[in-house]
């Protein structure tokens, strides 16, 4: 049996709020006027059963069709609770007017400024894809008219910095390589034309106290931002713990890769509420677009877009994949 109690103007207001978010077939477990404000509460429950028989019989709309989308994607239900409290206030129909209102109430939004005033140290789980995002930021930067230089640390795993040096011949850029945190704050003390302003590192084990303490040594060592890169597609839980890793050593912001191949995105919202700010999301492989600065808007349609508003298009009904026998 779920709970969940709403408030609105008037008991009328109300209902269509349980009917919104909980279909036809909730129960009414009690309601209470608010004498100071002059508000009702209305407490209502659906048995788990109940809640999927709605799901079939009624297209949602509203707060409920972003509630089903939430649902859809892992959200963690404590994060779905808080934003469905806030689209109550914000009121509407239009789902994505709704949640892109909302999300700011829990996520921040700070995007990489062009024209890079501060070196970034891009850092991340193995396989997140910060080279491939040291590549994007550096051609944003040059498509825009700006040298920019490349570094990194990655000399460990094979082909790390050879990846690099492409992306660096193709964009024209200066790349150099730091083996240590020693060289590293040598290569940023050479003058501020040859000062890195992207540097690739070796992935780490967010769960590794002593990987991560010498990640921070190597931001400290370049006086460089520490941004965590983080694939989309994780488990919710999972991808909270990891950017709270990533957040103890000093990351505030974040950048989500591979939405392009994850459907689900749950794991986004937990990492972003950790409370890591969302940067910029990588959208395609493409290395001269799909990188794009975050803002609640675009959040909301990626989030919508992958499951349809009525239950008879619903992606888990439909399977985007032909199933060979």
């Amino acid at each position: 049996m779920r709970l969940k109690t709403f408030t609105a103007a008037t008991t009328r207001e109300a209902m269509d709020l349980v009917r919104d978010e909980l279909g036809e077939l909730a129960v009414i477990v009690s309601s209470q006027a608010i004498p100071e404000t002059g508000e009702t509460w209305v407490t209502a429950a659906i048995n788990p059963e109940d809640e999927k028989q709605s799901d079939h019989q009624m297209p949602a709309k509203g707060i409920g069709a972003v509630v089903r989308a939430l649902n859809e994607h892992g959200s963690p239900l404590g994060l779905t609770d808080r934003l469905t409290d806030v689209m109550h206030d914000v009121g509407g129909e239009d789902p994505q007017h709704l949640l892109a209102s909302a999300l700011p109430s829990l996520l921040g939004f700070s995007p990489i400024a062009e024209g890079l005033k501060r070196p970034i140290l891009l850092a991340g789980p193995p396989g997140s894809g910060k080279t491939i995002i040291a590549a994007k930021l550096a051609a944003r930067e040059r498509l825009a008219g700006r040298t920019v230089s490349l570094a990194t640390t990655d000399t460990v795993r094979a082909g790390g910095a050879a990846q690099l040096s492409v992306f660096a011949g193709i964009l024209n850029a200066q790349l150099a390589v730091a083996d240590s945190k020693a060289a590293l704050s040598k290569l940023m003390e050479n003058g501020a034309s040859a000062r890195p302003a992207l540097i690739d590192t070796q992935g780490v084990n967010p769960f590794d106290r002593a990987a991560l303490g010498e990640l921070a040594g190597l931001a400290e060592a370049a006086r460089a931002e520490l941004v965590l890169v983080l694939a989309a597609g994780g488990e919710a839980r999972e991808s909270g713990e990891i950017a709270a890793a990533f957040a103890s050593i000093g990351a505030k912001r974040m950048i989500v890769t591979r939405l392009d191949c994850a459907r689900r995105l749950g794991g986004l919202l937990a990492a972003a509420t950790s409370p890591l700010a969302l940067a910029e999301i990588s959208l395609t492989p493409t290395i001269a677009d799909g990188l794009e600065p975050s803002e609640p808007g675009l959040i909301a349609e990626l989030l919508l877009r992958n499951f349809a508003m009525s239950p008879n298009n619903n992606i888990a009904a439909s399977p985007p994949y032909e199933v060979i026998q």
